[in-house]
């Protein structure tokens, strides 16, 4: 019974992405068709596996195409009529070419039992947006927790990610950590979470100009800093940013929306008699477990942040807000990493298609999500996930490097 429950809730739509379900969808005919379990015979079955890889292909290219035409008019584009939530797509994906490559590493189309799975589709959005992307890319940034490193945890000095993000500010890119964890002002608390990058910074002996490239956004859009002399993180005041979207935010209008979300946030505890407690911040609210050992459970914290989203979109407050389920607690912040990316973008004169984020929570309880207005994306579940990205970034960078050269 629990199983299927656990399925069930897996259907729900906050736990879905619309498109990646339309693609797996599609690819499904093809596994049906072609998988060769109603025929037999080594002749028979090598036809059958040919046949698949050129479903699979076509599939691939036929996204690919849809994907071109709504850049062209995403009004009325095709896809838009399939998936009505599609975002912005900020450059061409080059799907048939990054399934080939995903198929080469996991030979997806010798499956004969196992259709291509949520998970498989997500890699090869993110190997074709490696694909796209690479050649213009000028920024990159990253969500912390579970991403670049485990939920909690502080960046350890011997993570391979310190020589991959070296790799990055070498080649001429800027690099940036948007993370929700909100310490206001405070660039001593960001510098213990990112210790050992900072620290690699410093025994790969990079230049101050090359540190500089290196950037931290907390609290979803409310703190910047900039890598200083030292690996030392530096204030970066609010009106060098000077982004528009964020100077209209009225005082009373923030207390507002923060009053409610606590309210919120306090009645869910009681009601559900969750083993935890409501912590209000500066620019935040979140629901916080007691102790280590104890265990929210995902359904509680999304029911506190669903809860959270209706009842201030309700109050039709105007400024931006982030609810989301960061795994052990839930929060709801002032502003979100759309605008921090954005700010980042303005304050560096770099385009959406330049950019690249790097998050684990694009669901619609997370808070990567909104970055999908702002930029390309890559949706990974672990920090080893972004390594394998990073490398595949890197190799690229470097063969658009040398094309160039020669």
């Amino acid at each position: 019974m629990s199983s299927v429950y656990r399925i069930n809730y897996q259907l729900r739509p906050h736990k879905r992405d619309a498109f990646i379900e339309i693609i797996k969808s599609l690819m499904l005919n093809p596994f049906i068709l072609h998988n060769g379990l109603s025929r037999t015979g080594s002749n028979v079955q090598a036809s059958e596996c040919n046949a698949l890889l050129d479903g699979y292909t076509e599939v691939m290219a036929r996204i690919e195409q849809m994907i071109s035409d709504h850049i062209i008019d995403p009004s009325n584009s095709h896809l838009s009529q399939l998936v009505p939530s599609t975002n912005t797509f900020y450059t061409p994906l080059p799907l048939k070419k990054a399934f080939l490559e995903y198929d080469r590493q996991q030979h997806l189309s010798k499956r004969k039992f196992v259709p291509p799975s949520f998970n498989d589709i997500r890699h090869i959005l993110n190997i074709s947006q490696i694909f796209a992307a690479s050649p213009a890319l000028q920024l990159i940034t990253f969500d912390g927790d579970q991403t670049l490193y485990a939920d909690g945890m502080d960046f350890a000095a011997d993570d391979e990610l310190v020589g991959d993000i070296v790799g990055l500010l070498q080649r001429g890119l800027y690099v940036a950590v948007v993370t929700a964890a909100g310490y206001p002002n405070d660039p001593v608390r960001y510098e213990g979470r990112l210790s050992g990058l900072l620290a690699g910074f410093v025994q790969h002996n990079l230049s101050a100009d090359v540190m500089k490239r290196f950037m931290v956004v907390g609290g979803e859009c409310n703190y910047f800093f900039r890598c200083g002399a030292g690996g030392r993180l530096e204030n970066l005041p609010a009106a060098e940013i000077k982004f528009e979207a964020m100077q209209g935010w009225k005082e009373e209008s923030i207390a507002k929306l923060l009053d409610i979300a606590h309210r919120v946030l306090s009645d869910k505890v009681a009601s559900m008699q969750l083993p935890a407690t409501v912590i209000r911040k500066i620019r935040g609210v979140g629901v916080v477990r007691n102790s280590p050992s104890s265990d929210l459970g995902r359904e509680a914290l999304d029911e506190v942040v669903l809860a959270a989203q209706y009842e201030i979109t309700k109050s039709k407050i105007d400024i931006p807000f982030c609810a989301f389920n960061g795994g052990n607690d839930a929060w709801v912040d002032v502003g979100n990493k759309l605008i921090g990316v954005q700010a980042l973008q303005s304050f560096l004169n770099i385009q959406p298609k330049s950019t690249l984020h790097v998050g684990d929570q694009f669901l619609s309880t997370g808070n990567d999500i909104a970055t999908r207005n702002a930029c390309c994306t890559l949706w990974v579940t672990s920090p080893n996930e972004t390594r394998n990205s990073l490398k595949t970034v890197l190799q690229e960078l470097d063969y658009h490097i040398s094309s160039t050269i020669d």
